[in-house]
C-alpha cells in the first residue's frame, strides 16, 4: 500500500519522471510508506490519507531521486573529531529513502504511542525477584568475614 502516488513525486520534483524512475516508483513509494507507517506505528486505512503523510512519502521519493540524479560518483564528505573520523560517499545513500528529522516532525500528530516509550532493562527470561531472607543472609556473610579479617590481622601483628 503506498501512501502517495506518482503524481505526487512529480509535483515535489517539478518535473516529470525519467525512464528508469517510472520504472522503480511503486518499489519505491511502498519502501518510503512502510518506514513512514513503521515510524508512526500506524496503518492509515482507509484513504484519503492526512496530507502532511502523503507529502512526507512524496517527499522522501523525491529526494532520493534527486540524489541519484545529481551526484556523479564524485561526493565525499568527512567529518573528524580529534582522532576520530567519518566519511560519506554518494553511493552509501544513492536512491534510497529516509526519513529527516524535518520529516519526522511533519507525522509527530500522526504517531502513535507518543513520543516515549518503555524498555524493559532486564530480558524477559530473567526473573527478578527479591526477599528478606537474600538480604539476612548477606548481611551475615559479610559481618562474620570482617570479624575473621580483623581477628586475623591482631594475631599477625603480635
Amino acid at each position: 500500500m503506498a501512501l502517495a502516488t506518482q503524481a505526487d513525486v512529480e509535483a515535489r520534483l517539478r518535473r516529470d519522471l525519467t525512464t528508469a524512475e517510472g520504472l522503480s516508483i511503486a518499489a519505491d513509494l511502498a519502501d518510503a510508506s512502510a518506514e513512514v507507517i513503521g515510524y508512526c506505528r500506524q496503518d492509515f486505512e482507509p484513504s484519503p490519507y492526512p496530507s502532511a503523510v502523503v507529502g512526507v512519502v512524496a517527499k522522501m521519493v523525491a529526494r532520493s531521486y534527486a540524489r541519484t540524479a545529481g551526484s556523479t560518483g564524485a561526493f565525499a564528505q568527512e567529518q573528524n573529531a580529534g582522532p576520530f573520523g567519518v566519511k560519506y560517499s554518494a553511493d552509501s545513500s544513492v536512491g534510497d529513502v529516509w526519513l529527516t528529522a524535518g520529516d519526522k516532525l511533519a507525522l509527530r500528530p500522526y504517531r502513535r504511542g507518543g513520543g516515549m516509550t518503555s524498555v524493559q532493562l532486564v530480558g524477559e527470561r530473567y526473573e527478578i525477584t527479591e526477599s528478606s531472607d537474600d538480604e539476612s543472609s548477606s548481611s551475615s556473610s559479610s559481618s562474620s568475614s570482617s570479624s575473621s579479617s580483623s581477628s586475623s590481622s591482631s594475631s599477625s601483628s603480635s
